[in-house]
């Protein structure tokens, strides 16, 4: 099960970050573009910790997403007819899965909370100076 947690970024969430954006709206950017976006914002913001462990998170989910599906495609693609066949079918569940995380982060991070993908938030947390 997620854990959900505020990580004290209370004070980080009413201030605007160093993108001039508000936060939840940066907040949003990182996860809508997936891993690129992810980067984007975690290379850009210097103050806002909020914004910057969740654009690290959206990093971390986009090259996981995309680490999977491209070992799902190598194994399968192996397999003659029916290999495609279910790598469509995984593919779309791999992708699927990622942006049901992505879409619970982005309402937790509009609520001022922080959601924390199993797994994924410990790299953050492993990986998040500031």
């Amino acid at each position: 099960m997620a854990e959900n947690t505020k990580m004290n970024f209370d004070e980080d969430v009413s201030k605007k970050s160093s993108t001039n954006l508000d936060p939840k709206v940066a907040n949003l950017l990182a996860y809508l573009f997936s891993w690129l976006g992810g980067l984007i914002i975690w290379l850009m913001e210097k103050e806002n910790r909020f914004v910057k462990w969740n654009a690290l998170q959206a990093l971390i989910l986009g090259i996981i997403e995309v680490a999977a599906i491209v070992i799902v495609s190598v194994i399968l693609g192996l397999i003659p007819y029916i290999g495609w066949f279910f790598f469509s079918w995984l593919g779309y569940l791999i992708a699927g899965v990622a942006w049901i995380f992505a879409i619970i982060c982005i309402i937790m991070g509009f609520s001022g909370k922080t959601f924390r993908i199993p797994g994924i938030s410990k790299l953050a947390d492993k990986y998040f100076k500031m």
